[in-house]
């Protein structure tokens, strides 16, 4: 952290002078008790009267103290001359201007936790109100969509009541499927695990076929095949289970 003092002093050299020929300034300090405590030194040559070759040396001693602000290390501070220039106010009197830069680290405070300070926030009503109807307005229109969706499914469902779609075409062949399957298990199911068979086919009676026409196409007989099926009535559709030795 940087801050700029400024001093204007008048200093008297109780003689005429004539002109300054040479100006210099320095300083010294130290700290004390949370302040920093110095002098400044301004020292020179003058004239006194115009034709005259001698010079005469001055010094003047400008004493200051400056407080040290609470957040700075004080370890760290550090004074400067940043800038410096004089005035003549009459023949034996100058007023000279000086900034002297103060320069130290910032001291970092840890706030302990029950030194914290709740600060009150102000709410603007008509804002929180406005939220809240925003809010209504979108709970209503979700729950008049989900209700909007309820209607939709119950109006697809009596449609398809009504008129069935390819769907529902489709759901009746898969059912249509697994009856079938479920001929095959129970037809399966009526297998002697001893047999001597280790083959059986699954035959569907197709229009025009009779036994003889099946005995003949795999090459078995009735007798076997009515050990294993009901061929008092042969329909169209029905299937019968064929054994037949190793392949």
């Amino acid at each position: 952290m940087k801050s700029v003092i400024p001093f204007t002093k008048e200093l008297d050299f109780n003689a005429k002078v004539q002109e300054i020929t040479s100006i210099s300034l320095e300083r010294e300090f130290s700290v004390e008790d949370g302040s920093v405590v110095g002098n400044l030194f301004v020292t020179g040559d003058y004239k006194s009267h115009e034709i005259s070759v001698n010079v005469t040396p001055f010094s003047f001693k400008i004493p200051f103290t400056i407080e040290i602000p609470d957040n700075l290390d004080k370890d760290s501070i550090t004074i400067e001359i940043s800038d410096f220039a004089y005035d003549m106010v009459d023949d034996s009197k100058i007023t000279v201007h000086i900034e002297l830069e103060l320069e130290g680290n910032e001291i970092v405070q840890e706030v302990e936790e029950d030194e914290l300070v709740d600060v009150p926030v102000e709410v603007d009503s008509e804002e929180i109100l406005k939220m809240m109807e925003e809010r209504k307005e979108e709970e209503a229109e979700k729950k008049q969509a989900e209700e909007d969706e309820e209607i939709q499914e119950e109006f697809i469902e009596e449609d398809l009541k009504e008129n069935p779609t390819e769907n529902d075409e489709e759901r009746d062949k898969v059912q249509e499927i697994e009856i079938v399957k479920e001929s095959e298990d129970v037809l399966m199911q009526n297998i002697d695990k001893d047999s001597e068979y280790t083959t059986y086919h699954i035959h569907m009676v197709k229009e025009g076929e009779t036994v003889e026409t099946i005995c003949t196409m795999y090459n078995s007989n009735i007798n076997l095949l009515m050990d294993y099926n009901d061929l008092s009535n042969l329909t169209p559709g029905e299937k019968i289970l064929i054994p037949s030795e190793n392949e």
